[in-house]
């Protein structure tokens, strides 16, 4: 008697759940990490304009140094009394650093997924503005990175330069007798250095390419396919970006150019 011949099973009518797999899919699944992605991504474009906000204080009329002041004062004991001292201003600084964590990590783990399905022999595309600046995605986020803890050593915590002019330890008194850090000297003073200054300018022009490709991402990632809803998205990316480089970047080069003074 000959042997029965088995016929293969059509997949198609196979479960997903049930179908064999050649390989376990790669965790954290890449849909997460998107999410992830899309979602801290959004906290920073926030902070972002919130940040800016705060720092175009530097550019009110009639005493813009008390009113600087008053604005890093009020970040530092926000909710106070229900939270004492600066513990609020703490704990948004380490959901910062936690979300500045996910958002690199993400990153990372996709474009290594990405470099390794695209293999040696990757297909050409033509060239775009938001493919170029998607290419680029990594490199400038790490120049952001360092951007972001040299701007800490430099005026948050006062390390990357100490002198008698410049320094942490300068105190403000506002128009109630608080006596409070003089952010707003310690801004001039590190913007009247040129190379500080231009630094700033710089990655404010790599964030600007940094924000206008995350943001339009940020539609695709949340399931956005609609052509209108991806031109409007495309719209706002530029536009937000433009927004934050012009704030950002006008402020050391206004303390270049005599403008902002103490």
């Amino acid at each position: 008697m000959s042997p029965t011949i088995q016929e293969r099973p059509d997949l198609d009518q196979i479960p997903v759940a049930k179908r064999p797999a050649t390989s376990p899919p790669p965790r954290p699944q890449t849909w997460i990490l998107k999410v992830i992605m899309a979602t801290t991504g959004s906290i920073f474009i926030l902070f972002l304009l919130f940040h800016l906000a705060g720092n175009l204080k530097v550019y009110l009329p009639d005493d813009p140094q008390g009113h600087f002041n008053e604005y890093a004062h009020w970040l530092r004991t926000l909710l106070n009394p229900l939270v004492p001292g600066s513990t609020f201003l703490w704990a948004f600084r380490a959901v910062m650093v936690l979300a500045l964590c996910l958002h690199v990590y993400s990153g990372l783990t996709l474009w290594i997924r990405a470099h390794r399905l695209r293999g040696r022999h990757a297909r050409k595309v033509h060239s775009t503005k938001h493919h170029l600046t998607g290419r680029t995605m990594l490199w400038s986020g790490l120049i952001i990175l360092s951007f972001i803890i040299f701007h800490l050593l430099d005026l948050t915590i006062g390390r990357a330069v100490e002198s008698k002019e410049f320094s942490t330890k300068a105190t403000y008194t506002l128009h109630d007798g608080t006596v409070v850090t003089d952010a707003y000297s310690n801004l001039i003073h590190s913007f009247e250095r040129a190379p500080v200054a231009i630094f700033y300018v710089v990655v404010m022009i790599v964030i600007a390419f940094h924000l206008s490709h995350g943001i339009w991402s940020i539609i695709n990632d949340f399931g956005g396919t609609a052509h209108r809803t991806r031109m409007v998205f495309l719209f706002l990316a530029d536009l937000i970006a433009l927004i934050v480089v012009i704030g950002n970047a006008s402020i050391p080069l206004a303390v270049l150019a005599g403008g902002l003074t103490l």
